[in-house]
């Protein structure tokens, strides 16, 4: 069975998601390593080139806010340590001067290699403001900004700097990087585009991914549903809208229906909540596939059945309605295995169903510490059924219902027991019946997957002007 279906997420449900999602960065450090173009600066008429510059941070990300009307998330740092590194700093120059007429050349040369200085503790600040982004199958964020500055002073040099040349000129090269160590903004500002390229490289792997498909975890292991989106769309202003196909394939059902379900051709309607738009007969045509001949096997204690605790607290109606419950202690528990031998007929649309089975019990007896079969039942069953979903859970109510029963005990248990076969079916089916009346069937729904890591719990049920089914979702 192939169904088509429509997820909404609304754009503020869509900036919680982001926003959630990005609180996993501060669970662990922030890491970069930024390599930086060479530089050129003039010291006394003479060119200074320092090379090799990179900067290794290490810092934690505050905790992300995004509300109101804002459409940024602002991250900013905790605890800052960075290290400065500098391959080498040069001097290789040929300085002219003119004394008494007489030009004279003299090539002067000093170099200072590996200096490496380290970042006073609470000296830095390192901050980045992201935006929203989506595309045709996922969902990220762009760097609008990255801000990273520290105060003068701030670093510190480590160890011992080792420099050859020209004597006087090592402490002309040092100078020139204390200046630019000093100076963050004249050091930064001409990197700041080189630095936004290296954040979002790096927050690439934090993007939701809406491609591929997922499976949903369903309580029956015989039936497996795969999600599948095929195009996810940004509606503006009015959220996000994802479409594509559920797969669901009844393994224990030997025959392929093929069944495909499709939506009716509607504007999905604006809401402040997530939703899950599925076709108007999903329900029916997911229940009937599911519940076909030899797939379902439910088994129930007596001590769920009102109707037949009511009989076995009782020996006066034992003695006349059936007789062998005499034997047993008045606590007994009894456990019917439950079945459909032909296709479960499901009608209805939206909340309300009608449904038909012919359903087959056996019914085993407790003895000796263990159960042995007792009775088999055929039960033709027909209800009204009305749905009701809340927090995660779905609920049927069976509204009328009517139930045939015939029985018979099974042949084992005559041979070794040989019991009294008087047994009044039509008391013990009003019994049952009445007890059915107004009851609900609760069954927990899977979580839709909406990405890798994030999955939305189904809240409640409603339904469109087609009688399509909406399933409204939170986090």
């Amino acid at each position: 069975m192939e169904s088509e279906f429509e997820l909404k997420l609304p754009r503020q449900f869509q900036q919680s998601l982001i926003e959630e999602k990005w609180k996993t960065l501060t669970t662990r450090e922030f890491s970069a390593n930024w390599q930086f173009p060479d530089q050129r600066v003039v010291s006394q008429e003479i060119p200074v080139d320092i090379k090799g510059i990179s900067i290794n941070i290490k810092t934690r990300l505050e905790k992300p806010s995004l509300s109101g009307s804002q459409s940024a998330l602002e991250l900013s740092s905790k605890g800052l340590a960075a290290e400065l590194k500098i391959a080498e700093v040069v001097v290789d120059h040929v300085v002219e001067r003119n004394v008494g007429g007489i030009i004279g050349r003299f090539r002067v040369q000093a170099q200072c290699k590996d200096i490496i200085l380290n970042l006073k503790s609470g000296e830095g600040q390192f901050a980045m403001k992201v935006t929203p982004n989506v595309g045709s199958t996922q969902a990220g964020a762009n760097v609008d900004s990255v801000a990273l500055s520290w105060n003068p002073g701030a670093w510190v040099v480590a160890g011992n700097v080792q420099c050859s040349g020209a004597e006087g000129f090592s402490d002309i090269l040092m100078n020139e990087v204390t200046k630019i160590t000093n100076d963050s903004a004249g050091f930064v500002e001409p990197q700041k585009e080189l630095i936004k390229s290296y954040v979002q490289k790096y927050l690439e792997g934090v993007n939701f991914d809406f491609s591929g498909s997922r499976k949903l975890v369903m309580a029956r292991p015989d039936i497996e549903v795969t999600m599948s989106v095929q195009d996810f769309q940004d509606l503006g202003t009015e959220g996000l809208l994802a479409k594509g196909i559920l797969e669901v394939a009844f393994t224990r059902v030997t025959e392929d229906s093929r069944k495909i379900l499709k939506l009716n051709k509607e504007t999905a309607a604006a809401s402040s909540s997530a939703s899950l738009r599925l076709p108007k007969d999903f329900i029916n045509v997911m229940l009937s596939e599911a519940y076909k001949g030899n797939t379902w096997l439910h088994q129930i204690s007596s001590g769920k059945l009102p109707g037949f605790s009511t009989i076995m607290g009782s020996r006066f109606v034992q003695l006349f309605i059936w007789p062998e419950l005499m034997n047993y202690s008045k606590s007994a528990k009894f456990m019917f295995d439950l079945y459909s031998d032909k296709d479960v007929q499901i009608t209805g649309e939206g909340v309300q169903y009608s449904v038909k089975a012919s359903m087959y019990a056996k019914m085993r007896a407790p003895k000796s510490g263990t159960y042995v079969p007792f009775m088999n039942f055929s039960l033709p069953f027909a209800s009204k059924v009305t749905l009701k979903l809340d927090d995660g859970k779905v609920q049927a109510k069976f509204v009328n219902p009517t139930l045939g029963m015939t029985g018979s005990y099974d042949s084992t248990y005559i041979s070794r027991y040989s019991p009294s076969r008087r047994f009044k079916s039509s008391t013990i089916r009003d019994r049952i019946i009445d007890s059915l009346w107004g009851q609900s069937v609760r069954m927990t729904l899977p979580e839709i997957p909406v990405a890798e890591g994030l999955s939305l719990q189904v809240n409640k049920l409603l339904t469109t002007g087609s009688s399509d089914l909406v399933l409204q979702l939170t986090p």
